[in-house]
Order: C-alpha cells, then sequence, then structure tokens
C-alpha cells in the first residue's frame, strides 16, 4: 500500500472511529430519552438540542472552523498560543450563546431548564472545542478516551437515572454536563497547554472572522433547512408531532458518525493539498468521502428496505414511534443526496472557499422554507419529509455544477 494511501486511510480510520463514539452517545441518549419521557416532554428536548446546535453552529463557524484550518499550518510556540487564545475566545462565546438559550428558554415558559440547559452548554461546548484543537493535528486517536467519557458516559449516566426512577428533562441535562466537564478535563491535559501564552486575542478574532464569517452564514442556512421542519410541525401540530418527526430523524442519524468525521478530516486534508490546486485538493478529499460512503450507503440501504425493522429495534415493540416507515424512506432518500453535497461543502471549507458552499445551502434553505409550510400543514410529518427531501434536491443538483465549475477553471484549454 503506498504511503500517501495508507497514512489517508489511517487518518480515516481513527476519524470515524471518534466521531463514531460521540455520535453514537448523542445517538444513545436520543433513544433512551425517547424511550423513558412521555411525547410532549421528549419533543421539548428534541427543540432544546435543535436550538443547542443552532447555537453551536455560532461556535462551529466563527471558532472551530477557523482553528482547524490555521493550527493545521502552525508550528512551534504560535501553535501553542493560537491553541490558548482559541480556548479562551470559545470560553467566551459559550457563556454568551449559552445566555441566549435561558432567554429562550424562559421566553418559552420553560424557565425550569434554563440553568440547567445554559451550563450544560457551556460544557459541552468547552468539551467540542478541546476536541476540535486534537483534530486540528491528526489527534483523532488521542481524543477518543476524553470522547468516550464526554459522550459514553452521558448515556450511562441518563441509564442509571432511569434505572433509580430519578429520569427528568432537568436531570438528563445536568448529567450531559457532568459527561462533558470530565471529557474536557481529559483533553485539556491531553493538550498540554498549562503555563503558556496567548496571541493577542483582537488579532486572532480578526483573523477568524474573516475565515469564519462565510461558514457561519453557510451554517445557519443549513441549520434553518433541517430545523424549520420540526418547528413548522409544532406550530401546526404540537410538540407531539416533533417527537415523530424527531424519532424518524434517528434512523437516519446513526450514520451520522461516518458523515462527521469525515466533515471534521477533509477541511484539512483540502487545506494540505490546496497548495498544489484545487484539482488536487479534491482529490485528496474525494479519497476520504469514497471511503465513507460503502459503509453509509449500506446502512441507508437497508434503512430503506426495512424501516419497520430498525424502528422496532430503536423504539421496542410497545411504542408510539412504529408505523414511520414512509418518513424514515423519506429521510434516506434526503440524507443519501446530501452525503455527496457534504463531501463537496468540506472540500470548499478546506479551500477557503466558503462562500461557494454558501451559495448552495442558500439555494436548499430558499426551497425548504417554500416547501415546509404548505407541505407540512397538507400531509403532516410526510410532507415535512418531502419538503426536505426537496431541498436536498436542490442542493445536489447545485453542488455537482459548483465542483465541476471549481476544478476545470485550474484545467489546461486549448485555444
Amino acid at each position: 500500500m503506498p504511503v500517501q494511501i495508507k497514512r489517508t486511510f489511517l487518518r480515516a480510520s481513527w476519524t470515524l472511529v471518534d466521531q463514531g463514539i460521540a455520535s453514537l452517545g448523542v445517538f444513545l441518549a436520543n433513544i433512551c430519552l425517547a424511550r423513558q419521557l412521555v411525547a410532549e416532554e421528549y419533543g421539548t428536548f428534541a427543540l432544546l438540542f435543535g436550538g443547542a446546535l443552532g447555537l453551536q453552529v455560532v461556535m462551529s463557524s466563527l471558532i472551530f472552523y477557523p482553528l482547524s484550518v490555521r493550527l493545521a499550518v502552525a508550528e512551534g510556540d504560535r501553535h501553542a498560543r493560537l491553541t490558548h487564545a482559541s480556548l479562551v475566545l470559545a470560553l467566551g462565546g459559550s457563556l454568551l450563546l449559552a445566555g441566549v438559550l435561558g432567554l429562550v428558554l424562559l421566553a418559552f415558559g420553560r424557565g425550569d431548564l434554563a440553568p440547567f440547559a445554559a451550563v450544560w452548554f457551556v460544557l459541552w461546548q468547552t468539551q467540542e472545542t478541546m476536541r476540535r484543537c486534537l483534530f486540528a493535528n491528526f489527534r483523532h486517536q488521542t481524543a477518543i478516551i476524553g470522547d468516550l467519557v464526554s459522550y459514553l458516559g452521558q448515556v450511562a449516566l441518563i441509564v442509571a437515572l432511569s434505572a433509580k426512577g430519578m429520569i427528568s428533562l432537568p436531570n438528563a441535562l445536568a448529567a450531559m454536563a457532568v459527561s462533558s466537564t470530565l471529557g474536557a478535563l481529559i483533553q485539556f491535559r491531553q493538550l498540554g497547554l498549562a503555563g503558556r501564552g496567548s496571541l493577542s486575542l483582537p488579532v486572532v478574532i480578526k483573523d477568524y472572522w474573516s475565515l469564519g464569517g462565510w461558514s457561519l452564514a453557510n451554517n445557519l442556512m443549513s441549520l434553518v433547512r433541517v430545523q424549520s421542519l420540526p418547528w413548522a410541525l409544532a406550530a401546526s401540530q404540537g410538540a407531539a408531532a416533533t417527537a415523530l418527526f424527531q424519532a424518524s430523524l434517528n434512523v437516519v442519524n446513526l450514520a451520522n458518525p461516518i458523515i462527521l468525521g469525515l466533515c471534521n478530516v477533509i477541511p484539512q486534508a483540502a487545506a494540505h493539498a490546496h497548495v498544489h490546486g484545487r484539482e488536487r485538493a479534491w482529490q485528496s478529499a474525494r479519497v476520504y468521502a469514497f471511503l465513507g460512503a460503502v459503509p453509509t450507503f449500506t446502512y441507508y440501504a437497508a434503512a430503506l428496505i426495512v424501516p419497520g425493522i430498525i424502528l422496532r429495534i430503536f423504539y421496542g415493540g410497545q411504542t408510539a414511534y412504529l408505523g414511520l416507515d414512509m418518513p424514515v424512506r423519506l429521510l434516506v432518500a434526503a440524507w443519501i443526496l446530501a452525503y455527496a453535497v457534504d463531501m463537496i461543502c468540506s472540500y470548499l471549507h478546506g479551500i477557503e472557499a466558503a462562500r461557494f458552499a454558501l451559495a448552495i445551502n442558500a439555494l436548499g434553505m430558499l426551497a425548504a422554507a417554500l416547501l415546509a409550510w404548505p407541505l407540512t400543514h397538507a400531509f403532516g410529518l410526510v410532507g415535512s419529509c418531502i419538503a426536505l427531501l426537496g431541498a436536498n434536491l436542490v442542493r445536489f443538483a447545485y453542488s455537482q455544477l459548483t465542483l465541476a465549475r471549481m476544478t476545470s477553471d485550474e484545467r489546461p484549454r486549448l485555444a
């Protein structure tokens, strides 16, 4: 096996293992809560978690993405000082966003959840920053221990609460906060940053904003495309309908470890290869995309053929979430298209061309906005899934055009 291919395979393997742990933890926590909480309360959790993911988009765009690109090429003392600056910015940003989360919960009459949700969000983002700093140097193997404690630890704590009859939404959020704290402490020690200085924060903020501004707009549009659907369902049919949507979404989300893992490593790989041109960068990114396609599409094929069996495995034989075969099939079709689009957008981020990814997701958001309300109002849950499938079809078509244009610009032309 050539050295470069072997290195790519090893990096991709550890990336997928680590992201598999993180996504498995989120997935199992969702399944446990779906089984233990009443539908209205689980629907509230789904909306809360979706909102927290929306706030994380700000962190991911303005801090996680820039640091992954800048730390990947920084060396020596500058690397350590830039890592310190990134951690300080992440802490400040997460505190501000946690305040927003708390105010929203108060506005919706769930002030009882506000302190639990705010503390969990800050600690979750702190741990996420640690793991992204490790990722920037392809230290995915090192990050595994902390992610095991953080993401699978929360599942263990939720299961323990359930066994003692103490499961509730506030207690679940507290358990998630505890596991995030432990994971963050482990990964901070692995970074070995005690006693190091920091770069000028205004300089880092300006640089990160110049790199992450496009990414922020891009990711917000991606978030609106998906999260507008459960909110439309909640507005028209109540929180219980949102629970049905989340239960269907959990099925396709089982493949998220692969997709998110690739999205974590492709920007760095493309950034390294970009010195040789955009086409070489795409060739590097494409290797990772192909590696992940086989297991991802194998699972998607099973979900398309026997969704009822998967739903029964996830939620048991006596549950309100059986009979979601059609929503699951529609969401799987949407996610098959999304896989190809996400790989291309990750490549675009790696070559600092996030504005093109923004255009792709802007079209997807527009399509979702036009389709979401009429289809949800007319067909309920199935209509929401159709709207998401239509939006991803638009994204897929435009992403193919964008990729062709980006790579063909560097090819020699005949006179």
